[in-house]
């Protein structure tokens, strides 16, 4: 089954959308990605967060999407997309970003997923952007990129907030970032 988020809600279909492929085969990840699809990617990828599920193990063979950005998980019979962790959608997002970075450059990944998440959402991320929390098979897959997102990710949260995003110091507390 392919489960995607439509209008805020899960649907699911015994097939994906007709202009949907996998994301090794996506015309989206084959030329040069422009900001705005990986925008819109992104978005799709957040949505799965705002519902409170997990989109389950991100690996290639389950990710399916279009050059618009729409966005499905194939899900075996039986096992249906499930309820996020105490962690929120930090395990995901982290192999999500890496999973993109494979095909997109870091620099765009980083940065829409800057414009998308704050700063607290992409630590959380952070945290999981190693080979001990990665789906094994992410990581195997080539190029060998996770510690490039790490870096990446680690210099955009050190950086300013992104545009409209506030975080100030409160008189005898640290500043978040």
């Amino acid at each position: 089954m392919f489960y995607q988020i439509n209008q805020g809600r899960l649907a699911a279909s015994e097939q994906p959308v007709a202009s949907m492929a996998p994301i090794a085969a996506a015309t989206l990840v084959q030329a040069p990605a422009q900001p705005a699809a990986v925008r819109e990617l992104c978005h799709s990828f957040y949505e799965w967060g705002a519902l409170g599920v997990s989109p389950g193990l991100i690996v290639a063979e389950r990710v399916w999407c279009n050059a618009e950005g729409a966005l499905a998980f194939y899900f075996h019979e039986g096992h249906p997309p499930q309820p996020l962790t105490h962690v929120g959608i930090a395990r995901e997002l982290a192999a999500w970003l890496v999973l993109l970075d494979k095909w997109i450059e870091t620099a765009v990944v980083v940065a829409q997923a800057h414009a998308r998440w704050d700063v607290e959402a992409l630590g959380g991320a952070l945290t999981f952007t190693t080979p001990a929390f990665l789906p094994p098979a992410l990581v195997a897959q080539r190029p060998d990129n996770w510690e490039r997102v790490a870096y990446a990710l680690a210099r955009a949260i050190a950086a300013d907030p992104p545009t409209g995003a506030t975080h100030t110091a409160q008189p005898g507390k640290s500043s978040p970032i």
